[in-house]
């Protein structure tokens, strides 16, 4: 009796838990952001409801507001100390999205005063590359999963990390550079000599919280003002879509 009722235990907690790497994945592969900000958004397995993100003094707060999986427009907010300001952004900016191979290509078009920050997206179930630039200077960012661990590269500010499941916890994850750890099982992580980022993930009710922990890497050098420098930490709130 006492064996049957650990295994229900267990089964309920497993009910519960998150893989990060998958759920990363999706957030890489469905939000872009700007200055530090998810601003642009395609849906994925989960909408975002609400963003809150501290960086040292300064505050920073996004509600989302969708019709469907249409996004209407995003309250904006931001403070530091005693000082604040609110604004509601509604996208300007328009998608198209078309079939090429297996992959589904999205292409961000914004007005003519800002055609400098049209970009494409190509995403498919394990990979996503999101282009910008001319044709012939393109940046790539890709992100793509090999052996349960995400791949992050970038051809501008060369870069080869990657993010990896921790042994212990299965809804939190690491982001570090590519160096290779081998276990004795035969299982292998990309093991950094620092960690940039950790990813740890909660269910609660019918959302999914994220939450995105980033060290000071320049915790030596003077920060500029009292909002800058410090570490980061971001919530993201995410409703289940409606079916």
């Amino acid at each position: 009796m006492r064996k049957a009722f650990l295994i229900l235990v267990l089964a309920a907690l497993n009910a519960h838990a998150v893989d990060c790497v998958r759920a990363t994945f999706d957030y890489f592969a469905s939000q872009y952001m700007t200055d530090q900000l998810n601003l642009y958004i395609l849906p994925g397995n989960m909408l975002p409801d609400s963003l809150h993100q501290r960086h040292h003094s300064q505050v920073y707060t996004i509600k989302y507001h969708w019709t469907g999986n249409h996004l209407d427009s995003l309250a904006f907010s931001q403070s530091c100390l005693d000082k604040g300001s609110k604004v509601t952004v509604v996208p300007n900016w328009k998608i198209d999205s078309t079939k090429v191979g297996k992959l589904k290509k999205y292409t961000w078009t914004f007005p003519p005063e800002n055609t400098d920050m049209d970009f494409t997206v190509y995403r498919g179930k394990d990979s996503v590359d999101i282009v910008t630039g001319s044709r012939d200077e393109s940046t790539h960012h890709t992100f793509y999963i090999k052996n349960d661990t995400i791949h992050e590269l970038n051809n501008w500010i060369p870069g080869n990390r990657i993010i990896y499941r921790d042994l212990k916890n299965e809804n939190k994850c690491y982001r570090a550079n590519g160096q290779e750890k081998k276990f004795e099982n035969g299982s292998v992580l990309k093991v950094g000599e620092e960690i940039y980022t950790t990813y740890e993930y909660e269910t609660r009710g019918d959302f999914l919280i994220q939450k995105i922990f980033e060290p000071d890497r320049n915790r030596y050098v003077k920060p500029p003002g009292p909002c800058e420098g410090g570490d980061e930490y971001t919530t993201i709130y995410y409703r289940k879509k409606k079916k």
